[in-house]
């Protein structure tokens, strides 16, 4: 029905490469372009990151344009996603810090974002500047009473953020905590009744699946006994449902107390490990991917193969 670039649309070029410097990049991002659409009413938002729109609202039918933000920094893969901020609805968007390994000077060091903005009018409403993860890929998570939850991997974390509504409309940001004893690589942290969970894989940790409180307190982690390592977890009927980032598909019984896991079976790895960096990084078991759930079927996949399991009658 209609057709977008969300990146040469506004001013980004093609080829290999990545954004550096502090200023709007135009090379095309490492990793490309990886982010979710979110669906808000009638609007499509997207993270375009280009040089010349941060975030872009289109109308989902046609295909026009709403609004579009002005460039935000440097280039991540993180989604839109809407937290309540007083009961209203704010479009928020992370983007990065500097890349340590990809730094055009010693001095260059800015700091990442997480922005705030009107769903209706694309205008930016809060800003909180100290965020520090080089490569985000989860996106913001609504912590309630006003607090935001971003985390990262790359062994930097996760920050906690409250945003004040003022007297005369305007917000200020403050943070609460920062912790590099919780985070995730590869997607957001499930909250429920008061928690988070998350899997807190990384290059150089191997925390498993790790259970923080509000105020940044770790309650348990499961290390390597089991092993977590970058997978996928969906919140079905108060229970988790989550890959391991390998093989293995756990029900889990989220408990602030302890680790609980109902049941456990070997669900991938049997294909060939196949090429490209997927292959290199993780083999044929890699199974980063999202989970998805409907009518009790299961959609679960890795590098080589995608399986439906049922899960529930």
């Amino acid at each position: 029905m209609w057709n977008k670039n969300i990146w040469t649309d506004f001013g980004g070029e093609l080829g290999e490469g990545y954004p550096r410097g502090p200023g709007p990049a135009s090379r095309f991002p490492i990793w490309a372009i990886t982010q979710n659409p979110l669906v808000y009413g009638d609007l499509l938002i997207v993270a375009s990151q280009a040089p010349e729109a941060g975030v872009v609202a289109y109308h989902k039918l046609t295909g026009e344009i709403a609004w579009k933000t002005p460039s935000l920094g440097y280039v991540g893969y993180v989604s839109p996603s809407i937290v309540h901020i007083d009961g209203e609805d704010h479009v928020v968007m992370v983007t990065p810090s500097t890349n340590p390994f990809r730094r055009t000077s010693p001095d260059e060091n800015e700091m990442g974002k997480i922005v705030g903005m009107h769903p209706k009018s694309g205008a930016i409403l809060w800003q909180y500047e100290k965020w520090h993860c080089h490569i985000p890929v989860p996106s913001a998570v609504d912590a309630g009473e006003n607090r935001v939850l971003v985390v990262g991997g790359y062994e930097l974390g996760a920050t906690m953020i409250h945003v004040d509504k003022q007297d005369d409309g305007s917000y200020q940001t403050s943070g609460l905590f920062t912790t590099e004893e919780f985070g995730d690589q590869t997607k957001p942290p499930i909250l429920h009744d008061g928690y988070f969970y998350a899997q807190y894989g990384t290059n150089s940790r191997r925390d498993g699946l790790v259970c923080m409180d509000m105020d940044g307190n770790i309650m348990w982690k499961t290390k390597r006994r089991p092993n977590f390592d970058k997978g996928s977890m969906i919140l079905v009927d108060g229970v988790i449902l989550a890959t391991d980032g390998s093989q293995t598909l756990y029900l889990i019984d989220p408990d602030p107390k302890e680790f609980k896991q109902l049941a456990a079976a070997e669900m991938l790895g049997g294909g060939s490990s196949g090429g490209g960096f997927g292959g290199r990084g993780g083999g044929r078991s890699q199974n980063w991917a999202p989970l998805a759930l409907a009518d009790g079927k299961l959609l679960i996949r890795d590098q080589s193969e995608l399986k439906c399991v049922r899960v529930a009658e």
